[in-house]
């Protein structure tokens, strides 16, 4: 999907019972849990996969991650997650997330990833990976 010049990747999960807390709503800690997953489908979909990434040395890390909480999600509701680049260079993606059920916004958050190498050093993302962000024209681009 496009949302204006950014591409949006949507991803579904249903919410299992185990996820929730004693009131019936999603734990607050698997929403990350959730916005991982979404963030790898929304690779995958480029052709590219995380195991493939990782056997090759590259390795992406959460260098910081918020979440601003709308309204709870509760045990089995279908929640879609759309996905977004909203900024990248050579060493960092920045995503955006909203979360929704029967559309409705439930909660939004973004993650900064830092690619390292297995040493721990920052290192230049793959061309075929920075090839794949170049096609999606984030609307802000990072000069590094």
């Amino acid at each position: 999907m496009i949302d204006g010049e950014r591409e949006v990747h949507e991803h579904s999960i249903r919410v299992r019972y185990a996820e929730c807390d004693a009131m019936g709503f999603l734990h607050h800690a698997k929403y990350f849990e959730y916005l991982e997953e979404a963030r790898t489908e929304a690779l995958r979909a480029h052709g590219v996969r995380y195991r493939d990434l990782e056997a090759a040395g590259v390795l992406y890390v959460v260098a910081k991650l918020s979440c601003k909480y709308h309204r709870p999600i509760h045990y089995d509701d279908v929640v879609v997650i759309e996905t977004s680049v909203e900024r990248f260079s050579r060493t960092r993606i920045d995503h955006a997330y909203r979360l929704l059920c029967d559309g409705r916004l439930m909660s939004e958050a973004w993650t900064t990833l830092a690619c390292i190498g297995r040493d721990g050093k920052l290192r230049v993302m793959p061309d075929h990976i920075w090839s794949i962000q170049q096609e999606s024209k984030p609307r802000l681009r990072d000069r590094t």
